[in-house]
């Protein structure tokens, strides 16, 4: 009868070691799971920032291009305006 009682208290003992084992692993690879997701998170906020930057630069560079083209052909920009504005107001007023 001792001898079963001994084996389940080392049975309990050893599986308490297990377990205490188990929690710490998992601690451990939440905790690296943790600080990769930060690097990821890092990484994806820089390459974010990479582009915002190519975009306004290149929406710069379409209204330095558009500018240009209307500054050359004043004339050319003031009809085409007008054209469109005077079809605007047709649209909107054939809704009416």
């Amino acid at each position: 009868m001792q001898t079963q009682r001994n084996g389940v208290i080392e049975a309990a003992e050893e599986a308490r070691g297990t377990i205490a084992e188990t929690a710490q692993t998992v601690k451990d690879t939440a905790a690296d799971l943790g600080v990769k997701a930060q690097q990821y998170a890092t990484e994806a906020g820089k390459q974010v920032g990479a582009a915002a930057q190519k975009v306004y630069g290149n929406g710069n560079e379409a209204l330095n291009l558009v500018e240009g083209a209307i500054r050359e052909n004043v004339w050319a920009s003031v009809l085409i305006a007008g054209a469109v504005g005077y079809g605007l107001a047709c649209l909107i007023k054939n809704r009416r």
